[in-house]
């Protein structure tokens, strides 16, 4: 049985998806969240990329999900990572170290 060292949590958050060093025209379907860590997120999706694919992330919490946050409508997380494995159900991505976190006002550009 395989012994986590950080806990995951299953949540469905709303996830941008950019490859890095590809034009911004090469931005990825919206996916979902399947769990989450510190270290790192499984994403849902049919289509895997391949791995080894550096991704800039955006994950996108509404207000009801972030209740102690109350000027914004929306709190987007952004990241960077890479896909370090994948599956019928989706990929796994693991977290660079770095990360921003910015307040979305309504009808502000993602």
């Amino acid at each position: 049985m395989e012994k986590r060292k950080v806990e995951r949590f299953n949540l469905q958050i709303e996830t941008m998806l950019q490859v890095r060093n590809k034009a911004m025209t090469d931005k990825l379907p919206v996916l979902f969240s399947r769990d989450i860590s510190c270290n790192g997120v499984f994403l849902v999706t049919d289509n895997p990329l391949s791995i080894g694919t550096s991704l800039d992330l955006d994950f996108l919490l509404s207000q009801d999900e972030l209740r102690n946050e109350s000027n914004a409508e929306r709190i987007k997380i952004s990241t960077s990572g890479k896909v370090i494995r994948t599956e019928e159900q989706g990929m796994a991505i693991e977290f660079e170290k770095q990360y921003k976190i910015s307040r979305l006002k309504l009808g502000a550009e993602v």
